[in-house]
């Protein structure tokens, strides 16, 4: 008796703003010899990254590549489905590297099966001594989700944090990535999993499918990425009403009452951004005297009054700005809530 044949397999990438990253993406990727095609969208404007995809296909004849007016992460996406017609697609974030094997091990994981949503962990690289404040804080909310959903704390598809997820292509095209009614760049990935699990499909995380996330923050982003957050996760409760209805108290909830109370007082009002600067500067400052719990703990305080602030005036510009992902949702607990502690 012959054993099935594991499906065919394409990595699908959408790209803004780091054209440094797709010489190394693409070897990594294309010394899979089960990688159909390696699809790389170009979000928006960016020559830098056209012109390094132009020389990278003269080495590489299974890269195939183009690019869109500037539309999101999943937009892009959605048109790199298009380029490829293979049966699963492994849908990676541009700061994300693939490990040996990793797309044939996500093919692997959809043989004889339908309908499933496989995601793989994705631990962020931090360098010793020098990694920002925001990477070191992103990483810790990444490996509280990851704990969180190997104990069967938290759904997969519920709280899905794109970067290592494949699924069947037809399963991709029946549902949409990307939504129109889903307007804001932060936690597009968790409505995609809301609607992929209406649409019937089953989210499985594998701890062996790993890759490695070099993500950066500096101040500057860390600040507008917590503002995106704070508009998506209003956002995701108007669209989805099993969560029930937005209360900005989601961000507080772990503080001392009155420290909740002032983080929202000041977090909805205009006084939001430069306050959080403000903290942020002091954050730098006690760093730089040595103190990095104080480093740690402002910067988090910073966070809560623009998240809060995001969820009251919207996440502001960003399509004119590169962005790594759609979004994430790491806290156990709560439907739609942000990382806040």
């Amino acid at each position: 008796m012959s054993l099935p044949c594991a499906p065919s397999v394409s990595v699908v990438m959408a790209t803004m703003g780091r054209p440094e990253h797709l010489d190394e993406l693409a070897e990594r990727v294309l010394a899979d010899a089960a990688v159909r095609h390696f699809v790389v969208v170009v979000d928006g404007d960016d020559d830098a990254s056209m012109v390094t995809l132009a020389g990278l296909s003269r080495r590489h004849e299974r890269l195939v590549f183009t690019q869109v007016p500037r539309g999101g992460q999943l937009r892009a996406l959605e048109t790199g489905l298009s380029l490829t017609d293979a049966e699963v697609v492994l849908l990676l974030d541009d700061d994300v590297f693939p490990g040996p094997g990793l797309a044939a091990a996500h093919a692997a994981a959809h043989i004889g099966r339908s309908g499933r949503v496989v995601v793989g962990p994705m631990p962020v690289a931090l360098e010793a001594g020098r990694a920002d404040v925001g990477s070191r804080l992103y990483a810790r909310d990444y490996r509280a989700l990851v704990a969180a959903m190997e104990a069967g704390a938290l759904g997969v598809l519920e709280h899905l944090w794109l970067g290592n997820v494949s699924l069947r292509r037809a399963d991709a095209l029946a549902v949409g990535l990307h939504s129109d009614a889903f307007t804001c760049s932060y936690h597009a990935d968790q409505d995609l999993g809301l609607r992929l699990a209406a649409a019937g499909l089953v989210g499985v995380f594998d701890p062996t499918l790993v890759a490695e996330h070099r993500h950066r923050r500096d101040d500057a982003m860390f600040l507008r990425d917590a503002r995106r957050r704070g508009a998506g996760v209003e956002l995701l409760h108007r669209l989805h009403p099993d969560l029930g209805p937005f209360d900005p108290s989601c961000f507080t909830e772990d503080l001392p009452s009155p420290l909740g109370s002032l983080v929202r007082s000041v977090g909805g009002s205009s006084r939001a951004p430069v306050a959080a600067r403000w903290v942020l500067a002091s954050s730098r400052l006690v760093g730089a005297l040595g103190w990095d719990g104080g480093r740690v703990a402002l910067a988090k305080l910073a966070r809560r009054f623009v998240l809060v602030w995001g969820s009251v005036a919207g996440e502001g510009a960003f399509y004119g700005t590169p962005a790594s992902g759609p979004g994430r949702n790491p806290v156990p607990g709560r439907a739609a809530t942000a990382a806040t502690g």
